[in-house]
C-alpha cells in the first residue's frame, strides 16, 4: 500500500512538472468567459504556454469580462492575441506573465481603458500592436517592458492622450509607428529610447504640437516620416537626432512653420522630401545637415519664402527638385552645395526671381530643367555648373527670363550631351540661336587683353599663355565666334598645341585659382 501511495504521489508531481515546464505547443484559443474561468481546473500546473494564446469571441453575445482565470500563466512562447472584445476593460489576470516570445496584438477592444494587468511583462520577442481600442487613454501597465523585438505599432486609438507607461522601453527591433491616434497630445513615455533600428512613422495626429518625448533618440536606421499632423508647429523634441539611414519625409503638416529641432541632424542616407506643409516659411533647423544620399524634393509648400537653413549642405546623391512653391523668391540657403548626383529640376515657382544660392554648384549628374517660373529673369547663379556633365537641357515657359548666356549654358550648347528644349521664354532666351548669339556677345564683352600674356598672337601650331603675376592656370577653354567650345585644356602646360584649330578668331577663357580672364586669339 505504501508503495502504491508513493507511486501515486510521484506520478502527480511528475504530471505537475510536465505542465509547469510547458504546455500547449500548438497554442490555445479562449472563445468565452467559461473557458477562461475553468482554465486552471482543466489544465492544472499549466503556467508556461509554448504556442499562441488567442482570446477572441467569434459569436454574439460577447461575455468575456475578465482574465482572472489566466493568472497562473508566467510566459507565452508564441503570440498573445486579444481581439474583438466589447466588454473587457483591463487585462488584469495576466499579472504574472513576464515574457511573450512572439507578438502581442491587442486590437478592436472597444471597452479597454488601460493595460493594467501587464505590469510584470518585461520582454516581447515580436511585434507589439495596439490597434483601434477606442477608449484607451494611455499605455499604463507596461512600466516593466524594456524590449520589443520587432515593431511597436500604436494605431487608431482615438482617445489615447499620451503614451506614458513605456518609460523603461530602451529597445525596438524594427519600427515605431504612431498612426491616427487623433487625441495624442504628447510623446511622453519614449524618453529612454535612444535608437530605432527600423522606421519611425508619426502620422494622423491633430493635437500633437511637438516631438517632446524623443529627446534621447539619436538615430533612425531606416525611414522617418512625419505626415498629416495638423497641430504640429515645430520639431522640438528630437534635438539629439544625428542620422537617418534612409528616407526622411515631412509632408502635409498644416501648422508646421519651421524645422527647428533638427539642429544635430548631419546626414540622411536616402531621399529627403518636404512637401505640402502649408505654413512652412523656411528650412531653419537644418544648419548641421551636410549630406543627403538620395533626392532632395521640396515642393508644394505654399508659404515657403526661402531655403534658409541647410547652409552646410555640400552634396546631394540624387536629384534636386524645387517646384510648386508659390512664395519662394530665391534659393538662398544652398550656398555650399557643390554637387548633385542626378537631375536639377526647378519649375513652377511663380515668385522665384533668381537662382541665387547655387553659385557654388559645379556638377550635376543628369538633366537640367528650368521651366514655368513666371518671375525668373536670369540664370546667372548657375554659371559654374560644368557643361559637359549636363545631359538633357530644358529652359521653357519662363515668361520674364531673358538672360540665359551663362557659361554653363553656353558651354552646353556648344557641345551638347543630349537633347535641348528652349522655348516660350523672354526674347534673348527663346531659342538656342538667341542664346548662342548672346554667348558670343558676352565673350567679346569679357575680354581683358592687358592681363594675359599670350604669344605668338597670331599663332599657328603652338601658343604660350601666362596668367597675371604668374598665377597657376587651372584650365583654358577656346571658343569659336559662335560661342562653341572647340578646345579645352586642364592643368595647361606651355606651349599649348592648337594645331587642330582652323584659321580664324577665337576666344580663350583662362581660369586661375582667383578668377577667370578672357582674351582674343588669332590663328593663321
Amino acid at each position: 500500500m505504501k508503495k502504491l501511495i508513493l507511486l501515486l504521489v510521484v506520478m502527480a508531481i511528475s504530471h505537475t512538472i510536465v505542465f509547469a515546464q510547458g504546455c500547449f505547443p500548438n497554442g490555445i484559443t479562449f472563445a468565452n468567459q467559461t473557458q477562461i474561468d475553468n482554465f486552471q481546473t482543466n489544465y492544472p500546473g499549466c503556467t508556461e504556454i509554448l504556442g499562441d494564446v488567442i482570446i477572441h469571441e467569434e459569436m454574439l453575445p460577447q461575455n468575456i469580462t475578465n482574465l482572472q482565470g489566466l493568472n497562473v500563466i508566467t510566459s507565452i512562447g508564441g503570440d498573445l492575441i486579444i481581439q474583438w472584445d466589447g466588454l473587457l476593460t483591463s487585462l488584469s489576470g495576466l499579472d504574472n506573465m513576464t515574457s511573450i516570445g512572439g507578438q502581442l496584438n491587442i486590437f478592436h477592444c472597444y471597452a479597454l481603458t488601460s493595460l493594467s494587468g501587464l505590469e510584470n511583462l518585461v520582454s516581447i520577442g515580436g511585434r507589439l500592436r495596439i490597434y483601434s481600442c477606442s477608449f484607451l487613454t494611455s499605455l499604463s501597465g507596461l512600466e516593466s517592458l524594456t524590449t520589443v523585438g520587432n515593431s511597436l505599432e500604436i494605431e487608431n486609438n482615438y482617445d489615447l492622450n499620451d503614451i506614458s507607461g513605456i518609460e523603461n522601453l530602451v529597445s525596438i527591433g524594427t519600427n515605431l509607428i504612431l498612426s491616427n491616434n487623433n487625441g495624442l497630445t504628447s510623446l511622453t513615455g519614449l524618453e529612454n529610447l535612444t535608437s530605432i533600428d527600423g522606421s519611425l512613422l508619426i502620422q494622423g495626429t491633430y493635437l500633437l504640437k511637438n516631438l517632446t518625448g524623443l529627446t534621447n533618440l539619436n538615430s533612425v536606421g531606416w525611414n522617418f516620416s512625419l505626415s498629416d499632423n495638423n497641430g504640429l508647429t515645430s520639431l522640438m523634441g528630437v534635438e539629439n537626432l544625428q542620422s537617418i539611414g534612409e528616407r526622411f519625409r515631412i509632408y502635409d503638416n498644416d501648422s508646421l512653420s519651421s524645422l527647428t529641432g533638427l539642429g544635430t541632424l548631419t546626414s540622411i542616407g536616402g531621399d529627403f522630401e518636404i512637401y505640402l506643409n502649408d505654413s512652412l516659411i523656411s528650412l531653419t533647423g537644418l544648419e548641421n545637415l551636410t549630406s543627403i544620399g538620395g533626392d532632395l524634393d521640396i515642393y508644394r509648400n505654399e508659404s515657403l519664402t526661402s531655403l534658409t537653413g541647410p547652409e552646410n549642405l555640400t552634396s546631394i546623391g540624387g536629384a534636386l527638385e524645387i517646384s510648386w512653391n508659390d512664395s519662394l523668391v530665391s534659393l538662398s540657403g544652398l550656398e555650399n552645395l557643390t554637387s548633385i548626383g542626378s537631375n536639377l529640376d526647378i519649375y513652377r515657382n511663380e515668385s522665384l526671381t533668381s537662382l541665387t544660392g547655387l553659385e557654388n554648384l559645379t556638377s550635376i549628374g543628369g538633366d537640367l530643367e528650368i521651366s514655368h517660373n513666371d518671375a525668373l529673369i536670369s540664370l546667372t547663379s548657375i554659371d559654374n555648373i560644368q557643361p559637359n556633365l549636363i545631359e538633357d537641357l530644358t529652359i521653357y515657359h519662363n515668361l520674364l527670363l531673358s538672360k540665359c548666356d551663362v557659361q554653363s549654358i553656353c558651354g552646353y550648347l556648344s557641345a551638347p550631351n543630349g537633347e535641348s528644349f528652349i522655348d516660350l521664354n523672354s526674347p534673348g532666351c527663346n531659342s538656342e540661336a538667341e542664346i548662342e548669339a548672346d554667348c558670343l556677345t558676352s565673350l567679346e564683352e569679357d575680354i581683358i587683353n592687358d592681363e594675359i600674356t599670350l604669344f605668338p598672337n597670331p599663332a599657328s601650331a603652338f601658343i604660350t599663355v601666362v596668367a597675371p603675376q604668374n598665377q597657376e592656370i587651372e584650365e583654358i577653354i577656346f571658343y569659336n565666334q559662335l560661342g562653341q567650345v572647340v578646345l579645352s585644356v586642364r592643368e595647361a602646360t606651355n606651349p599649348i598645341n592648337i594645331s587642330n584649330l582652323s584659321s580664324g578668331i577665337y576666344f580663350a577663357a583662362v581660369s586661375t585659382s582667383d578668377r577667370k580672364l578672357m582674351t582674343k586669339v588669332f590663328i593663321e
